[in-house]
């Protein structure tokens, strides 16, 4: 089927008979009636007749009975696999045409929605894990993450016909949040001035084929004008953003166009302007006194802490973060979580942004327990199953834009022996360029493509290193290897980083002190040609 004009689409109203879906299936729908759907979170996928279902969760904490339910419709509507996305959504995939209204419908009968969850739209708002129990978060964020969600949901019929590109949002404030604050379109990076608690906010990130990361436009918004701010953002990108070129429709280009002084005026007018309409007042919220270490180390866990037993504010409680290898699930693992959650923890469910699944809230005399009904089913705590942590987008298997076998190059990996020497490395694969795993991000990034090898062409991954976030730099591409080569190009990379790595250098510094160009010609070397330095001429994708 040709490809939607969204903007086209978008000028039409974005009309859709999703009901008409359980009568005579989908083969009625147009390219623009296909996106149209893409606003409710129900995306076409690789297969005829079926679709994936993307659920909002804002901020990702789910309490136990909607977990409980969505496993029950995942059992029902599929087959029985629920993907755990780096945006804290939900995924039900194969998910047949003529069920999708009444998957839709079960959804909000149990209180959950997918609108505005795919598409060019407001998407999920992600939030720290550690919101309001970290020792690294100054106060509670999620009750704004909920706010600018529901404000911009109830406003999507408005906003989806509008807005030029997709819009992600992130809150946060601990040194992981200030990294995920570069990388999206809007982020409030939870911060305290003299006792008053706010946000800096920052714009214009991205990654996918052109990347780029954030500038900061506010160095402090107080926490009541959080929507407003949010707002400033959202009319600035109507106002400026391309909507007809929608390769070029995110805002970081019109970042770009405006200039970081230009885009920072615009902004502080439009944040004028919202000051003068209504808005609700926030939640209140408790500003967190200094972390009292030696008390709060103190009332370890048997076992003690790790990266996936790690201690809250509240002496005596612990945040348990369960590795779901790839984000992928089902409802009997889901529903197990969701039981341990009620025993021992505060009945919710925390979907994290690296895939897995953390309990907080949980005595730290109930770990060992929760870990013995964990490794019955066969899951482990982060970091104690000592097998890499890759993760992966769903790749060509379901989805439309993909190239290649994201999930599968993922599984092979995790049995590496050189990530499994350094498990703290981070690997990231996508099965296309468009970043959904976050490759540029990485310590070892793929993007999937068509590469040329050895005068071949064939399914491949584009390489990614030297990502220092934090220090505004994302990874750039070293060169490229075959689909059936990348656990040996990983292997060479952590050799060389291993064997060439200055005391306490991580991947990246040793990387950038190198130069890329020299790691891209190592590469080469180590892996008898198998690998190519440079990137493959691409077709731009749209939506990046």
């Amino acid at each position: 089927m040709a490809a939607p004009d969204v903007p086209a689409a978008k000028r039409a109203g974005l009309a859709v008979d999703i009901d008409r879906l359980a009568v005579d299936g989908d083969d009625w729908l147009t390219p623009a009636q296909r996106y149209a759907l893409k606003t409710y979170g129900v995306c076409a996928q690789q297969q005829e007749h079926v679709f994936m279902v993307r659920i909002r969760i804002a901020g990702g904490v789910l309490p136990t009975e909607q977990a409980r339910g969505v496993a029950r419709l995942a059992r029902r509507f599929g087959p029985d696999w629920l993907h755990i996305t780096t945006r804290q959504n939900l995924e039900l995939h194969w998910v047949r045409d003529r069920d999708v209204p009444s998957l839709l419908e079960h959804l909000a009968q149990i209180g959950m929605t997918t609108r505005s969850a795919c598409g060019h739209t407001m998407r999920n708002v992600i939030c720290s894990e550690d919101a309001g129990v970290g020792l690294d978060e100054p106060f509670d964020c999620l009750p704004d993450a909920r706010l600018v969600s529901d404000a911009f949901v109830a406003r999507s019929a408005e906003l989806n016909v509008a807005l030029p590109s997709r819009v992600n949002i992130s809150f946060g404030g601990s040194p992981w949040c200030r990294e995920h604050a570069r990388m999206n379109d809007a982020s409030f990076v939870s911060v305290l001035r003299d006792g008053e608690p706010g946000y800096e906010l920052w714009a214009g990130g991205s990654l996918g084929k052109s990347p780029s990361l954030a500038i900061r436009v506010a160095e402090f918004v107080p926490r009541p004008d959080t929507l407003r701010a949010a707002e400033a953002i959202f009319d600035v990108f109507i106002a400026h953003g391309d909507f007809d070129n929608p390769s070029k429709a995110r805002l970081k280009f019109a970042v770009a166009a405006l200039g970081e002084d230009g885009f920072r005026a615009e902004w502080q007018s439009a944040f004028a302007a919202a000051e003068q309409r209504p808005h609700p007042d926030p939640p209140v919220v408790e500003v967190l006194d200094d972390a009292d270490h030696a008390a709060i180390l103190a009332r370890r866990p048997p076992g003690g802490w790790s990266q996936g037993v790690r201690p809250q504010r509240t002496p005596g409680l612990a945040l348990l973060t369960i590795d779901v290898p790839l984000g992928d699930t089902n409802a009997s693992e889901l529903d197990l979580i969701a039981d341990l959650a009620d025993r021992y923890g505060d009945g919710h469910v925390v979907l994290s942004r690296d895939q897995d699944i953390v309990l907080r809230n949980v005595p730290v005399e109930h770990v060992s327990a929760v870990r013995a009904a964990l490794l019955d089913r066969g899951l482990f705590f982060a970091h104690e199953a000592r097998v890499p942590r890759v993760r992966a987008c769903t790749g060509s298997a379901v989805c439309a834009l993909g190239i290649t076998d994201a999930p599968g190059a993922g599984r092979e990996l995790a049995t590496s022996l050189a990530l499994g020497r350094n498990a703290s490395l981070r690997v990231h694969v996508s099965g296309c360029p468009n970043s959904c795993a976050q490759h540029q991000a990485a310590d070892i990034g793929l993007a999937g493509a068509k590469v040329r090898v050895r005068g071949a062409t064939d399914d491949g991954y584009h390489l990614f290193l030297g990502a220092d976030i934090v220090n505004g730099v994302a990874g750039e591409a070293v060169g490229r290897v075959a689909e059936s080569d990348v656990p040996a190009a990983v292997t060479a990379v952590v050799g060389l980083w291993e064997a060439l790595r200055h005391p306490g250098e991580s991947l990246a510094q040793t990387v950038r002190r190198i130069g890329i160009p020299a790691v891209g010609q190592l590469l080469e070397a180590a892996m008898d040609d198998r690998f190519a330095t440079g990137v493959e001429p691409e077709t731009e994708l749209v939506n990046t």
